[in-house]
């Protein structure tokens, strides 16, 4: 089977998990909450077993810990969905919870010696927190109906696989993020459902995994702190769609803001990276 339907063929199912758990939240309202973040992670680990096969536990490969999280943060994503007035437990709950889901990846770091203690835990309390931040700021947009919240995470996915492919060097990383936009983005055509949004629950476990995708390729392959940081910052891009003047624009310019930025900006991010990447002959990969 050629590489690119075997991908074809990933993303699909993966797609298709996560689009029959959406359809479930969509027609029984109670169980929104729980089958949004659902969506995300099962559609997840069907993306990962297509492409890495069955992780061991503990895992043994910093890549694994990216499947078992996708379980683990699926209590983040719950809390992400509970009511406006108990808000605040999602707020603090995201941020214990993602300081917890941190540390355990990138320990094999500290322990040899690669990272330095007081940098390495740094680098962990920083990611955490910038993770909470992603996700507290960005979980709003599932509660927004219409196309424009999946479709624009699928367009993170689509910068960051280029990024990792290229800049990160890593083509199992990339696989996955670009698979995990794809993922999100079946929420484009539920879009044309009566009353359908994916879910604040949704954005939060997509945002959480990205990042650590970012990370793992920040730690153990070859992705950079700049890069790092510009995926983030264009992963916050979405979020523009909530600032109090901008939700004063009409629909479609709230729509091609962020979506300019992404195509444009993460276009020439993507192309730069590739630019490096033939310039050193695109000879190796971390995995």
């Amino acid at each position: 089977m050629s590489v690119v339907i075997e991908s074809a063929l990933t993303a699909g199912l993966a797609s298709l998990a996560a689009g029959l758990f959406w359809l479930l939240g969509w027609r029984l309202r109670r169980a929104h909450a729980l089958m949004s973040a659902l969506g995300v992670s099962v559609g997840f680990l069907v993306l990962y077993w297509r492409v890495q096969g069955r992780p061991d536990f503990p895992p043994i490969d910093a890549t694994q810990w990216v499947f078992w999280h996708a379980l683990f943060v699926l209590p983040l994503g719950w809390l992400a969905g509970i009511g406006a007035s108990y808000r605040w437990v999602w707020v603090w709950g995201a941020l214990l919870g993602a300081l917890w889901l941190f540390a355990p990846p990138f320990l094999p770091l500290l322990e040899s010696g690669f990272w330095q203690m007081p940098v390495g835990v740094g680098y962990i309390v920083g990611f955490a927190l910038a993770t909470w931040l992603l996700m507290t700021l960005s979980a709003p947009l599932g509660e927004e109906r219409g196309l424009a919240t999946p479709f624009l995470i699928a367009l993170v996915g689509g910068v960051s696989a280029g990024v990792l492919f290229y800049g990160g060097k890593s083509a199992s990383l990339a696989q996955l993020a670009g698979t995990l936009g794809a993922v999100v983005g079946v929420g484009v055509p539920l879009a044309f459902l009566r009353g359908f949004a994916i879910g604040r629950g949704a954005v939060a476990v997509a945002m959480f995994l990205f990042m650590l995708l970012w990370t793992t390729a920040l730690g153990f392959a070859n992705l950079t702190l700049g890069q790092l940081a510009l995926l983030y910052l264009l992963a916050l891009t979405p979020a523009l769609r909530l600032l109090p003047f901008v939700q004063r624009w009409s629909p479609i310019a709230r729509f091609a803001l962020p979506a300019a930025i992404l195509l444009l900006v993460g276009g020439a991010f993507v192309g730069i990276a590739y630019n490096a990447y033939m310039a050193q002959s695109g000879d190796y990969y971390s995995y």
